[in-house]
């Protein structure tokens, strides 16, 4: 018992002074503290707008009779909400600060995983617990405060096993990929196939439960049964019958709490002992030279983007602040799962607002940050940073048009006439182009110098909103371009058209070349002790 009593404190120790010192980063700089109180407010707005309002309805119909079937699925939806969350932090390394070593081997490795989990917890509580709040509010409009409170008392005891059977699958999938000893394409593979079949397989889980024409009924899913006879029994005092399916479901609840935080904390800690992230290892093999093609000898930015596209080859993790594309590409293959059609009537345009969004995402939203362990080199000797820049602008390029139009226009061939794809071809060309540019001034806003761990990555990863911001960003202007070429094939409203076109290319030119001539100007002032 002295050992599980120094193993609290020292964790309650670790987590504190962790959390006190992002706390205190986060009020000494503005930026990043308006960032995290707009990003909660903003996600908090969106929340209320789309689930509030069924919050309501859920809370009003107590008045009449206990909606069970609701009652699991809501239930059950939460649970793997949060345990997204536990995954993702099982996932992630989470580094301690800057005093990893010492606390590592200062106290007791135990001390040490509990200390992290604390930490993480209430992280996720920073979100968590506001979006609860507005929902338990709108439960409350409906039904009343007493509906709202028995309601927490069936949430609470799922959050919690949901973050700790969640942390300790994501501490599993880190330890498999670690253990791992392949390359990392063929990680990046394997997670890409795994990915995709939990999607479809829900889709195919979901066609199979109804059909479209059928009205949408939340009892009959699986698995709310269980979770439907759990909340009979928190829901009692309203009038429910508690069946022995239900007591028996909320004594595991009850008694899984405790055994997942336990297996969690020592899984955690074997992770912690074996040392793992050896990955290194992996990627520093260098099996094969590249000779620069004779296309991109044309110029020293050339040279430096072939140098970058060599560098993502090797190491694929450089692009690993680019999950959420993939999601919205998950996106776009359920609604082809569901319909193939939209594959060829879609696809195409979505694939050139892909590339687009590739080309300026994947090296010009943290130039320099990402080039951080070489910057005194280069900031000691260069002229400027202006090759550098464009070096990087022109990989986008390159990786951006493979996906617009090696994918875009195959696919535009099926569906449409040969007019249509090259109009489409030469606005892929037009928002590659202009995407690199207003992507490196987006980097140069928000340079990101500190090394932080995403999907498992550590590096200095580009600003969350300098991303979001763009992703959203181009999908609205590649919109508006294929507008414009839709009118512009119809062949009606020729003057207001061709003054859209003129206008929507000037806009984009001087986005684009104002935020690569900012980039070069601020980059170029800076100095050493602005890293």
């Amino acid at each position: 018992m002295a050992h599980v009593r120094d193993d609290l404190r020292h964790g309650w120790t670790l987590a504190r002074t962790e959390l006190r010192t992002q706390l205190r980063r986060l009020r000494s700089d503005r930026r990043r503290l308006f960032a995290a109180v707009a990003g909660v407010l903003g996600f908090s707005l969106f929340l209320a707008v789309s689930f509030v309002p069924g919050a309501i309805t859920f809370g009003s119909e107590f008045r009449s009779t206990v909606p069970l079937g609701t009652a699991g699925v809501a239930l059950w939806a939460v649970t793997m909400v949060v345990a997204y969350f536990g995954a993702a932090n099982g996932f992630n390394q989470s580094q301690i600060g800057t005093v990893e070593p010492l606390a590592r081997t200062s106290i007791p490795p135990r001390a040490v995983s509990l200390g992290r989990i604390l930490t993480q917890t209430v992280q996720s509580a920073w979100i968590i617990v506001p979006i609860g709040a507005l929902l338990l509010a709108g439960v409350a409009i409906g039904g009343g405060p007493a509906v709202a409170a028995v309601v927490l008392v069936a949430v609470l005891p799922l959050l919690a096993i949901g973050l700790v059977v969640g942390r300790a699958i994501g501490t599993l999938a880190r330890y498999a990929n670690e253990r791992l000893q392949v390359s990392l394409w063929v990680k990046a593979i394997l997670l890409l196939g795994l990915l995709g079949a939990i999607f479809l397989g829900t889709q195919v889980l979901l066609n199979s439960r109804y059909e479209s024409d059928v009205q949408f009924a939340v009892g009959p899913i699986v698995p709310g049964t269980p979770l439907q006879s759990y909340a009979a029994v928190i829901f009692s005092p309203f009038g429910t019958t508690p069946g022995p399916l239900g007591v028996a479901v909320t004594g595991v609840v009850f008694v899984a709490i405790p055994v997942g935080v336990l297996g969690a904390l020592r899984l955690e800690t074997h992770v912690l002992v074996a040392d793992l992230g050896r990955d290194a290892a992996t990627a520093g093999r260098v099996e094969e030279s590249y000779g620069v093609p004779r296309l991109f000898e044309i110029a020293p930015s050339a040279r430096v983007a072939w140098r970058y596209l060599v560098r993502t080859r090797r190491d694929p993790r450089m692009l690993a602040h680019l999950t959420p594309l993939l999601f919205g590409a998950f996106g776009l293959a359920g609604s082809a799962f569901q319909d193939p059609g939209v594959l060829l009537t879609v696809g195409p345009g979505a694939a050139v607002v892909t590339g687009a969004v590739l080309a300026g995402s994947a090296y010009c939203l943290n130039p320099l940050g990402d080039d951080r362990e070489q910057l005194p080199l280069l900031l000691t000797s260069a002229r400027s940073v202006d090759v550098m820049l464009r070096g990087r602008m022109l990989a986008g390029v390159a990786l951006g048009l493979v996906v617009a139009i090696g994918l875009g226009a195959p696919l535009a061939l099926v569906e449409y006439g040969p007019g249509y794809v090259f109009g489409q071809s030469l606005l892929a060309v037009v928002l590659t182009a202009a995407s690199v540019g207003i992507a490196v001034g987006l980097g140069a806003v928000a340079p990101k110098f500190e090394r932080r761990e995403y999907m498992n990555v550590e590096r200095a990863h580009p600003s969350q909103w300098a991303m979001l911001g763009f992703f959203f960003g181009g999908m609205i202007v590649g919109g508006i371009g294929f507008l414009l070429l839709w009118l512009t094939l119809s062949g009606e409203y020729v003057l207001a058209v061709a003054f859209g076109w003129l206008l929507y290319v000037t806009v984009l030119g001087v986005a684009s070349w104002g935020g690569y001539r900012y980039a070069v100007g601020r980059f170029d002032a800076f100095s050493l002790d602005d890293m």
